[in-house]
Parts: structure tokens; C-alpha cells; sequence
């Protein structure tokens, strides 16, 4: 009878222990998927439209989606380096000249077997080639217009000769991590108008070299990929990883509430609300490597007046980037005042890192209604109305309509310029309409805009502010911002990205805005390094317990 009793404590211990390791297996080391938005620590979630490389509308969202296929020649880290371990490339051989460039493969593969080449990379520079002004990448790099000739040596090493020298570390960054090599067997015989079309096609990337391939999509509702068997790099930390597409941020907040995706963004908006997911784990992002800002319109006649340098200068200081900060990211967030981001401030020269450490230095209402008057601007005095050449000074700024914060922000500029008399309507639209509208002699006027420093790692301003830029949506034109950018790219000096980071903010080619950090919350069960499959284009600052 008593060997009997001991028997039964002892299958009892036995059989709790066996449910406390399955419990623990379940909710802690057996994860093998994750669920979650795309724009993850990022910003607002966004619609995929397009699967491939290179032919796409360079949103955030489809590069993430493609990065998981596809897998750069050099891959950039968010400490702005070069990741060997994820690079395609084994290493580069830099002439003295700098004009040279030698690119060697690692021995890697596509998901059918077959060795990824020098063909595949070089495939993928001839479709830059030839989607011409349609790549909105172009002049980032120097690419492709800087490149004289192009010799392949083998199968696993080509040579890239240049027109004129580099600097090197702006070229790596900025040009040669925008190959991307393409099975160029299975595409090459689709035009670039052919590729454009099938950009949603899930059949064009049945064969991919990157973690994980494809397995389910539906255009604005869910996209799914399973983890690729025949991947030549570190095996993915998850088996299965889904992303649902949401319109709102609000609406991805309340799908991580409900438990329907397992890793969200927190909106700043709803920052006051973060006891509901307070049974989650946290992580702060830094909110990717770049910038916000107002992109203005130089070529509608309707808004000549932005025209005028005073005008943009009195626009910048009329806005309070401190109270942005409290006010609408909750403090998540740091100032910005020229086109080289705060985080990480590897890049910021001195008078910068300054200016962002004490932003009131920048908030001058007063000064802006003197710089208005200068410019030639003229208020009416019964009623404050500003008026440039007998017109009053008025616009419509584009506003993204799946951010609250991004709405607030908005209402927040238009209450400061209209203290110095500018009067603003606020038009919400979707990002992709937003987008599509964003080219020069369009009939937009202002856009609130975000732009992350990928594929111009290196933040040298090329195609962004550069007259023949792909990326210059409001056809900003300055031969002084030509001529320091041009020296940017050629030298490594960094006084030179100094002297562009002055003149930036001195010309106001876009109004500056603060940039943002986000609040991750995911599932208890989910691992840091899980999370990061998720996660594109941003690191964790910290986490709070």
C-alpha cells in the first residue's frame, strides 16, 4: 500500500511536470509564427502593391516585403554598415582611383538549386538601366549614370568602372546596395512595361535566394511566407511569418488587442492607452534611419510664392518642433531640422547635433512675420490676412488618412502659420493616392512626407534634393545644392556633408519635421530575435518592463 502511494506522488510529480514543460514549450519555445503588420516599429501600416525589386513605388512596405525574398548585394544594418553575414557579396576591391569596383559572390542559391551569379546582380543593374526616369531611385549612388562600362569576369565576380571617383563608402552605401540580383533566366525575357504589370504577380517570385518564400496573397488583406529550405544564409528564427494589411493604425492597435495579429506599433495617439496591452512584452524603435517633412511644390503656379527662400525660412521657424514632440508623440520622438536624421546622429555636424538638443533655438514666430515682410509678403490689418504680390498666401497640404498622428501633426502646422497669416487646408488621402500624385507639375501644393535613408544609406542627398533627382518630387532646383552634393558623392571628407546639412536648412527645400519613435508591443511568447523577422529597417532602443 505504501509503495503504491509513492508510486502514484511520484507519476503525479511526474505528470505535472510534464504539463509545466508543455505549458512552457507553448507559450515560450515552440513558437514557430508570428503574425503582425507590415511598417512594424516603423510607422502607420501600409498596403503591399508590388513583390519585386526594383519595379516598385519604393513604399516601405514593399521593400520590406521584397527584402524577404530577395536578397540585396551588400545588405545595410541600422547602425549604417555594411552586414557581410547578410551581404550576397563576399567582399569589394576598391581601386586607388576610386573608380574601380571589383564585386565577389558568396556561393549562394536560389530556392530551385541553382547558384545565384553574376548574371542575376548584373540582370538587375540593366533593368535600372532601363527604367530610365521611371526609376525613382535614379542618381542615388551615382547610379546607374555614373557607371562608364561593366566586366564580368566569372560567374562570380564582375567589374564596375566608373566615369568619375567616388567616395567610397557613399557608393557601397548608396549604389551597390540598390543590386539586387533577379533570376535573370526567368525574367529576362519580360520588357520593363511587362515587369511593371506583373509587380503583384505571385507567380514572378516563385523562385526567390532570400529567407523566406511566398505562400499567400491577397491584395490589400494578408500576405504570408513560409521559411525557404534552401536559404544560403542564417536560418530564419520562424517557420511562418504573416503580415495583415490594415488602413489605419487604430485599426492594427485594436487587431493586437484582440489577439488577431501578435506584434503592433502602439499609435502615438493612443500612447495614453497602453494599459490595455500592458500584458505584453515593449521594445522602442528608433523609428528608422530618417526624416519627416513638407514637401512643397516648386512648379505649381498656384503656390509661386514657396518659390521665395524668406517664405520657407519664416514657414520653419513658425513651427514649435518641442511642443510636436510632447504634443503628439507622447515624447517619442527627437527634432529635425535638415535632411540628415537625428538617430543615430552618426552623421549630424556639430552645429546640428547642437540645434536638435535645444530646438527652441529654432522657434521664432516673431522673426517669421519680419522674414514674411522682407520677402515682400504684406498683411492686411483688419483681418491678419498675408498677401504676396496682391494674392494671399494660402495652400492645400496632402495629409496620409491611415495616421492619426501624422492628422494631428497637420493640425498642429496649420495653427502655427496661421499665427503668421498663412492659411492652410488639410486634405487627407491615402498614402499609395499620395504617391502617385507626388511628381513634379502636378497639381499638388504640399505633402506631409516620410522618408527613410533606403537605399541612400549614406545621406548625401542624392536624388532627394538634386535638380534631376528621382526621389525631388517637388522639382527643387539649386545649383549650389548641386554642386555640394556632387562633392558629398565624390569626397570623404565629411565637411562636405557639413556644408550640405547648413545649406539645407538655411534653403528650406522641404519644411522639416521631428521624427518619430514607436512603441512595439508584442506577445509574451514571442522572442526578441522573432521579432526582428518581423521588424524592417529599424533596431530596438530599449525595452521597458
Amino acid at each position: 500500500m505504501e509503495n503504491t502511494l509513492i508510486y502514484r506522488k511520484i507519476l503525479l510529480a511526474f505528470f505535472l511536470l510534464l504539463i509545466n514543460i508543455v505549458y512552457i514549450n507553448l507559450s515560450y519555445g515552440n513558437v514557430t509564427s508570428l503574425t503582425t503588420v507590415t511598417n512594424l516599429g516603423l510607422t502607420s501600416p501600409g498596403e503591399v502593391n508590388s513583390l519585386l525589386p526594383v519595379v516598385n513605388n519604393n513604399s516601405l512596405s514593399d521593400g520590406q516585403i521584397y527584402t524577404l525574398m530577395f536578397r540585396p548585394l551588400l545588405w545595410v544594418g541600422t547602425n549604417i554598415k555594411i552586414n557581410w553575414k547578410k551581404s550576397i557579396a563576399k567582399s569589394i576591391h576598391i581601386s586607388k582611383n576610386r573608380k574601380v569596383f571589383t564585386i565577389y559572390l558568396k556561393q549562394w542559391q536560389w530556392s530551385d538549386g541553382r547558384p545565384v551569379t553574376a548574371e542575376d546582380a548584373l540582370a538587375c543593374l540593366d533593368l535600372l538601366q532601363r527604367l530610365g526616369l521611371r526609376n525613382q531611385n535614379r542618381g542615388i549612388g551615382g547610379m546607374p549614370e555614373n557607371i562608364k562600362k561593366i566586366i564580368k569576369i566569372n560567374s562570380r565576380s564582375f567589374k564596375l568602372i566608373l566615369k568619375h571617383p567616388v567616395n567610397p563608402k557613399l557608393f557601397e552605401l548608396n549604389g551597390l546596395s540598390q543590386i539586387i540580383p533577379i533570376p535573370n533566366w526567368a525574367w529576362k525575357r519580360y520588357s520593363v512595361d511587362e515587369l511593371i504589370t506583373h509587380q503583384d504577380d505571385p507567380n514572378m517570385v516563385a523562385i526567390v535566394d532570400g529567407p523566406y518564400k511566398l505562400v499567400h496573397f491577397s491584395i490589400g488583406r494578408k500576405i504570408c511566407f513560409i521559411r525557404n529550405a534552401n536559404y544560403s544564409g542564417t536560418r530564419p528564427n520562424l517557420v511562418h511569418i504573416c503580415f495583415k494589411m490594415y488602413s489605419s493604425d487604430s485599426g492594427a492597435f485594436w487587431a493586437l488587442r484582440r489577439g488577431v495579429i501578435q506584434a503592433g506599433n502602439l499609435p502615438h495617439y493612443l500612447y495614453d492607452a497602453r494599459s490595455m496591452v500592458k500584458n505584453l512584452k515593449s521594445c522602442v524603435t528608433n523609428g528608422g534611419y530618417g526624416i519627416n517633412y513638407i514637401a512643397l511644390n516648386f512648379t505649381n503656379p498656384k503656390v509661386n510664392f514657396l518659390k521665395n527662400v524668406k517664405i520657407r525660412q519664416a514657414l520653419a521657424l513658425a513651427i514649435n518642433q518641442e511642443q510636436i514632440i510632447k504634443i503628439a508623440y507622447h515624447g517619442l520622438g527627437v527634432p529635425s531640422f535638415n535632411p540628415v536624421p537625428t538617430m543615430p546622429d552618426t552623421y549630424l555636424s556639430p552645429y546640428m547635433k547642437q540645434l536638435s538638443m535645444h530646438p527652441m533655438m529654432a522657434y521664432d514666430p516673431l522673426k517669421a512675420k519680419h522674414l514674411l515682410i522682407k520677402a515682400g509678403c504684406h498683411y492686411k490689418a483688419q483681418n491678419d490676412i498675408l498677401t504676396y504680390h496682391g494674392k494671399q498666401i494660402k495652400l492645400t497640404m496632402l495629409v496620409p488618412s491611415g495616421s492619426e498622428t501624422s492628422i494631428m501633426i497637420a493640425e498642429l502646422v496649420k495653427y502655427y502659420w496661421s499665427k503668421i497669416g498663412v492659411n492652410i487646408r488639410l486634405r487627407l488621402i491615402t498614402s499609395n493616392l499620395e504617391f502617385s500624385k507626388l511628381h513634379p507639375y502636378g497639381k499638388w501644393e504640399a505633402a506631409i512626407m516620410s522618408w527613410v535613408y533606403e537605399p541612400d544609406y549614406y545621406p548625401s542627398g542624392e536624388g532627394l534634393f538634386n535638380s534631376d533627382g528621382g526621389s525631388n518630387y517637388g522639382d527643387y532646383n539649386n545649383q549650389s545644392m548641386d554642386e555640394i552634393i556632387k562633392n558629398v558623392a565624390i569626397h570623404k571628407n565629411l565637411k562636405f556633408l557639413y556644408k550640405y546639412e547648413r545649406i539645407a536648412n538655411i534653403e528650406q527645400p522641404v519644411i522639416f519635421l521631428p521624427y518619430p519613435k514607436y512603441l512595439v508591443k508584442y506577445l509574451p511568447k514571442i522572442t526578441h530575435k522573432q521579432l526582428v523577422e518581423g521588424i524592417y529597417s529599424v533596431s530596438c532602443e530599449r525595452h521597458i518592463s
